[in-house]
Parts: C-alpha cells; structure tokens; sequence
C-alpha cells in the first residue's frame, strides 16, 4: 500500500520510490493481460490549493497474447508523465494512492495487443500463421466481395 502522510507534505514535497507487486494490478486468470513480474514507481507528492498533487512515473510488465497471430507476448505498460490531484478532507492525515495508480496504469492497457505492428495474422480459412508461411487458400479478398450497398451506385439522383 502507498500512502502519504498530509503532515509530511505540510513541510516540503515527499518524494516515494519502490517495487509495485506483481499482482498490484489485480488481473483474473481468465483475462486477457496477465500479470509478468513486479513494477517499479518513482512519485512525487506535494500540497496545492485544496489537495495533493502526485506526479512521477510507473511500470510494470504484462504478458498478453497477440490479437491477430495468437502468440504469446510480453510488454511493459508504463505511465511516465502521471499527474494525480487529490482532494483533501479536513483533518484527513494519509493519502492511499493505490486504487487511482492501478487505475492509470490499467487506462494504458492496448485495445488489441500485437507482437509487431506489422503482424499477418491466422489465416481466415486454414489457420496457418501468415507470419511464418504463406498459404495456399483461396481466400477472397474484402474488396473483392459484393457489398449489400453496391446496388445504390446504379442508382440515378
């Protein structure tokens, strides 16, 4: 758990470095991302007007698997420009910063992880690995199919 403490910040900005465990995200076997080792943080806290302001950076690694080849892989999902304001009660004496972290980090998450970004894929039709072999299928190109709106080009306006 990373916590400040608000009497701390009252004096000078409180600098905070360490190890994130590797389950700091909290992903579920069953998910896409997994977990592939520990992270580091380098933070940063200080008082402004109403609140706290984190600052700093944090990584940590995350097995994956590639959306179009299926081939496992392994990346490190980093947040270096992170900007975190706080809001502080009165009287309120720590701040837990985990949740709003864990959060930021999980919001870099890809939508579809690739092994390369010029990954071919799974073939539709045989399933071979379009980087490692070409097939032989007779596949039928995207631009080649009929469109539902192709008959709308015929039409006279």
């Amino acid at each position: 758990m990373i916590t400040f403490s608000v009497s701390a910040l009252e004096k000078a900005p409180v600098k905070k470095s360490g190890i994130l465990p590797e389950n700091f995200l909290d992903l579920a076997p069953q998910d896409q991302f997994s977990a592939a080792g520990e992270g580091n943080y380098d933070l940063t806290a200080s008082l402004v007007s109403g609140g706290m302001l984190l600052s700093g950076g944090a990584d940590i690694p995350v097995a994956a698997t590639c959306g179009r080849c299926l081939k496992n892989l392994q990346f490190t999902l980093k947040e270096s420009d992170l900007h975190i304001f706080f809001e502080l009660a009165d009287g309120q004496e720590t701040v837990e910063i985990d949740e709003d972290l864990r959060a930021e980090l999980l919001l870099n998450l890809p939508m579809n992880p690739l092994c390369s970004a010029d990954c071919q894929g799974l073939c539709p039709e045989c399933g071979c690995d379009l980087n490692v072999e070409k097939c032989s299928c007779q596949v039928i190109c995207a631009a080649d199919k009929v469109s539902p709106w192709s008959a709308l080009d015929d039409l006279k306006l």
